[in-house]
């Protein structure tokens, strides 16, 4: 899908792909950042740790979905407020974390009425240096499959 906003410019668009569904989770030192786990996504989308993502709330209204741009430098939420960093975390640092801003999330779903026994999902799409983040519906769920790495199913009918 080719993700376009008026947030880009005029000739400017970007294909994007559905990467993964991850849970969105509320950060324990802090219970009005929300934080979601998109390890797949951050890296389909060309980042690691130490880079950041804008986010753009107006984006939803435009496509639909909540789009985010990347960077490799590392951002500063002080003077940008919708800027985060990605966070390197998880057991042994595998997890790739970024917290959605409080007022971007509100374009999405009203952060208050989050039932937190049974957080929301969101679907991440990537693109190049992009995510975007929708609402996913609870009986769909992506579900990514290495077709590489799986064994030959099928037996030698002869």
């Amino acid at each position: 899908m080719a993700l376009k906003s008026q947030s880009m410019s005029a000739n400017e668009s970007t294909d994007v792909r559905e990467v993964q569904t991850a849970r969105l989770r509320r950060d324990k030192a802090s219970e009005n950042t929300v934080i979601v786990s998109a390890t797949k996504a951050i890296r389909a989308a060309g980042l690691e740790d130490g880079g950041s993502f804008r986010f753009a709330p107006g984006s939803v209204d435009d496509i639909g979905m909540l789009a985010a741009i990347g960077s490799e430098e590392t951002g500063d939420g002080r003077s940008d407020r919708f800027t985060r960093n990605i966070r390197h975390e998880g057991q042994d640092g595998g997890t790739l974390r970024l917290v959605i801003p409080h007022e971007a999330l509100a374009e999405l779903t009203d952060p208050e009425s989050i039932d937190w026994e049974d957080p929301p999902e969101v679907n991440v799409w990537a693109g190049d240096r992009l995510l975007a983040f929708e609402m996913a519906d609870p009986e769909k769920r992506t579900v990514a499959i290495d077709i590489d790495s799986q064994e030959d199913d099928t037996e030698d009918e002869s």
